[in-house]
């Protein structure tokens, strides 16, 4: 059962990073289009430059929600797990002297021997060993010591580790193992052709990562980041327990994980043909002057349209030059007053000359200031 659990851990953000949140934006897209756009108007069509501005846009609002979401989930699940320190009530740096005292209180609470009647006392007894486990872990400074870097599951592990250079040497055996294969791993991947997206911070992630966990196996104090920043801050603020070592790694872990697949699938939507890179443009002086030319050939061939469609519209009147000259008089009068009278400068322009005008005198004299 545990088997198919991790299985299942691992193999559903590869799901919702590759193909739930693609799928997820394409609906979104459509339903903002529907939202936004006016009925009637046109939408931008798929493979446009519009279209996919705005699907990259939408693509990288929801990866980053997602991975929001993955730091979150961790958290979630271990403020739910079981903990010592959680489960006696004490802070994480609690000395042996208020330990003590307020396990007596428990005692008073919990003892099998004390429970009012009606309370299961096999359940109330597995409780009150399982407190008083919590309690001999944190009296004991090598099982405090190991359980506070690497967590819980580190004292069933290795059942015959007394010291603290037990622990650490263990757990450093394992992480060094793990770390190496999954180096190795990366370095065969990208030899191969696979992984390249977001490689160089696959391999800054996994050192800073690996970093910090062998940091803190190996220091006997918490790590500066948890004892000056961030547990006065949760705790100050009352949102969650302290964070013990082991748990912000967990956290660091994940959180690199999942910023590795967001590198690594947001690089390739700002690569328009990943088989195709774009060529560097020419702007020379010459490459200009052949733009000019070919928007002077386009202007030339645009008048010679114009003059078509004029001639055309002026047929009924091809024998009468009079009425031919006021149609060409009229449609000049109608262009510039309903198409250059509307041009934004040109109001500008007409209204800064009236503004110039001397008040007071008659209009022939008025002129400028």
């Amino acid at each position: 059962m545990a088997r198919a659990s991790v299985s299942w851990d691992a193999l559903g953000p590869f799901l919702a990073w590759q193909f739930l949140i693609p799928l997820a934006a394409g609906w979104a897209q459509s339903i903002l289009y529907s939202i936004f756009i006016r009925a009637g108007d046109p939408k931008p069509q798929p493979g446009s430059v519009r279209f996919v501005k705005h699907r990259r846009q939408i693509l990288i609002a929801v990866y980053l929600a997602y991975f929001a979401f993955t730091i979150y989930e961790v958290d979630f699940n271990l403020q739910r797990s079981s903990n010592a320190y959680n489960d006696l009530g004490v802070p994480i740096n609690v000395d042996e002297s208020d330990l003590n005292s307020r396990f007596r209180k428990l005692t008073i609470r919990f003892h099998p021997d004390k429970i009012a009647p009606g309370i299961d006392r096999e359940a109330a007894n597995d409780y009150y060993i399982h407190l008083k486990h919590a309690r001999d872990i944190i009296l004991d400074p090598a099982k405090r010591f190991a359980y506070d870097r690497f967590g819980p599951d580190i004292l069933n592990q290795c059942k015959s580790c007394i010291t603290i250079k037990d622990y650490v040497d263990n757990t450093l055996l394992s992480a060094l193992t793990n770390y190496g294969i999954l180096l190795v791993f990366l370095i065969g991947a990208n030899a191969l052709g696979f992984l390249k997206d977001g490689s160089y911070w696959r391999y800054l992630g996994l050192l800073a990562v690996a970093t910090f966990e062998l940091r803190t196996a190996m220091r006997p104090d918490h790590p500066s980041i948890l004892t000056k920043y961030l547990n006065p801050f949760v705790t100050a603020l009352n949102l969650r327990p302290a964070y013990l070592p082991f748990q912000i790694i967990a956290i660091a872990k994940k959180a690199s994980i999942s910023a590795a697949q967001f590198l690594a699938l947001l690089m390739p939507l700002y690569r328009p043909d990943p088989d195709r890179p774009t060529q560097p443009t020419n702007d020379t002086e010459n490459t200009q002057h052949q733009q000019i030319d070919r928007l002077n050939a386009f202007v030339a061939e645009c008048n010679k349209d114009a003059s078509r469609l004029l001639e055309l519209e002026s047929t009924p009147f091809r024998d009468d030059e009079r009425a031919k000259g006021e149609l060409r008089e009229a449609l000049k009068k109608y262009m510039v007053q309903n198409v250059v009278h509307q041009e934004k400068d040109v109001r500008n322009a007409i209204g800064q000359s009236m503004a110039k005008r001397r008040p007071g005198v008659p209009h022939g004299a008025q002129g400028t200031k």
